[in-house]
């Protein structure tokens, strides 16, 4: 099983929400597309700020088992997605001596 492909869509856009104190926040995320074996899906990665997103067309890969979490009702999703370069979880192959 390979890792879900990312593909950056769109630049950062920006989004105001409430939090529950009732102070305005806002949220910087790129449109993506997350493609594996199965599915292709539209998705949102949210972002550090206007300034930290994936360029444009960017393929990345989603390292899904370390975003497991614990959660109230048993494993769940980390809120934000952690995606790494598509070599960077594959190790060179041996090479016979």
């Amino acid at each position: 099983m390979s890792n879900p492909t990312v593909k950056i869509v769109t630049p950062v856009e920006s989004r105001t929400v409430t939090t529950s104190k009732g102070i305005p926040k806002a949220i910087y995320y790129q449109r993506a597309t997350l493609e594996t074996e199965e599915m292709r899906i539209q998705v949102e990665v949210e972002v550090d700020g206007p300034d930290k997103g994936y360029p444009v067309g960017a393929a990345k890969e989603w390292d899904l088992v370390r975003d497991l979490v614990p959660g109230r009702f048993g494993i769940e999703l980390a809120r934000r997605m952690t995606l790494i370069d598509p070599l960077a979880g594959k190790q060179a192959p041996k090479q016979a001596a």
